[in-house]
């Protein structure tokens, strides 16, 4: 899923109260000739170019005569007009260091410093502690509790970041950057259908939320609404075609499709707009549920070159190791996961297995499985059984089946008489065991797979 909402420049409202008395207005004008502004570029923020606005507030700023309030709120503007220009967010800071040096009981300054030091800085602490700071001083101030929900949602904190979320929406019920901001906070606690809700709120207050579209489909991709998954992930694309996440996410929907072509063409897509290590991933996935495991490994080494602390691409490459039979790599991906992202259920339950594996049968398997087909030899579109779906869902799994399937069959041709009774009664035993014994404490379907390949291809040399 796309990441928050880019939160939007401190708003006109908030500029115009802070800028304090009449004589600002007057103090602000110092020509188009000198200073490339009017009283009005300074006064009105964001309504003119920011570098109008920065000339502007100058005059007032570097003017001795005028009013320490007068100061104060050309510096918090001036701050909104340097972040709003290529490399101006050290400038922005800094204004603002000195409006609330000169005034430290002015909300505004510090809440437009809690979001740049968010945006600029990632210092969440700082960020935090500004807008609590701001909160304090004006808890009517819609957009500081929204920011300060924000800087909890990165911090993972979860519970804070829907309360100040609900709070922003308490006293602006028509904000739907709010809105937009608590459904993508509710996705990442895993309520989808909240997640749903609100950002159907947020596209009913404004339409053009190209962001929110995207992830509103995501959360249907996790309901299982793959269409509108899709119909929302093709409506953030019309509507911002430069933002690779929309191209992901919409990949993300496609290889929920089984539709891997069309995944891949969207990851790619991603890649060519930006190179992220997540993309990288994402297509491997897709090329290894193909079966292309060349491509995979490519991917997810690419990945990691870009991100060497990614651990869910060491998790999926990981995957691929065990399915190539290159046990040793395996465990050394699945070791490096689970120490970059300790609560990573699925690398801790494939480094056990693989520790299993090694027990075994050694670090390398006796033929390496270079399966050309991921999926199993059974239609999973039919499968009812738990352990047949698990089988489905895990390209690795599918691949031990039907590696068995194939192996099986042909020793099958080979025999005859009493030999080829006792394979298939081997084989039932096999099945009914796998069936009873998924899901039981202790039971590791990928080891009984393997154990099982392992003596047919054993019996077929």
């Amino acid at each position: 899923m796309s990441g928050l909402p880019k939160s939007t420049h401190l708003s006109s409202s908030s500029l115009r109260a802070a800028l304090l008395g009449l004589s600002l207005a007057v103090a602000c004008w110092a020509g188009p000739a000198s200073a490339g502004g009017t009283s009005v570029d300074c006064k009105s923020g964001i309504q003119a170019a920011p570098y109008d606005v920065i000339a502007a507030c100058r005059a007032i700023i570097d003017d001795n005569a005028a009013s320490r309030a007068d100061r104060v709120a050309a510096l918090i503007v001036r701050a909104d007009a340097n972040s709003r220009t290529t490399g101006g967010l050290n400038d922005a800071l800094a204004d603002l260091d000195r409006a609330i040096a000169l005034d430290d009981r002015n909300a505004p300054a510090y809440k437009l410093r809690g979001r740049l030091t968010r945006q600029a800085r990632g210092n969440l602490a700082r960020a935090e502690a500004d807008l609590t700071k701001a909160i304090a001083l004006d808890g009517q101030d819609a957009e500081a509790f929204g920011q300060r929900g924000i800087v909890y949602t990165n911090q993972h904190r979860y519970d804070r970041a829907i309360a100040d979320y609900d709070q922003a929406i308490r006293l602006k019920p028509d904000d739907a950057q709010a809105w937009s901001d608590r459904g993508a906070t509710y996705y990442l606690t895993g309520d989808y259908e909240k997640a749903v809700s609100d950002s159907d709120e947020a596209l009913r207050l404004d339409p053009n939320r190209p962001r929110t579209y995207s992830n509103r489909g995501s959360a249907y991709k996790k309901l299982g609404q793959l269409d509108k998954s899709l119909a929302d992930s093709n409506e953030a694309i019309q509507r911002d075609p430069k933002d690779p996440e929309f191209f992901d996410n919409r990949g993300l929907t496609y290889a929920a499709m089984k539709d891997y072509d069309k995944a891949i063409a969207d990851y790619e897509q991603a890649i060519r707009l930006q190179q992220r290590a997540n993309y990288f991933t994402n297509r491997g996935d897709s090329h290894q549920f193909k079966g292309d495991l060349g491509a995979a490994l490519d991917d997810y080494n690419t990945a990691l070159r870009l991100d060497p602390n990614f651990a869910l691409a060491y998790n999926n490459r990981a995957v691929l190791y065990a399915k190539t039979g290159e046990r040793a790599k395996a465990l050394a991906d699945y070791e490096a996961a689970v120490r970059l992202d300790p609560g990573n259920e699925n690398a801790i339950n494939g480094r056990r297995s693989m520790k299993a594996e090694i027990a075994r049968f050694g670090s390398a398997a006796p033929s390496r499985l270079i399966a050309t087909d991921t999926h199993p030899s059974f239609d999973c579109e039919a499968a009812k059984l738990k352990v047949e779906q698990a089988i489905c869902a895990d390209p690795q799994l599918g691949a031990l089946d039907r590696q068995i399937a194939e192996t099986y069959t042909k020793l099958l041709n080979n025999a005859g008489g009493r030999a080829a009774d006792a394979l298939r009664r081997a084989q039932r035993e096999f099945l009914t065991a796998r069936n009873a014994g998924f899901g039981k404490p202790g039971y590791d379907l990928r080891v009984a797979l393997q154990k099982r390949l392992d003596m047919l291809q054993t019996a077929a040399r």
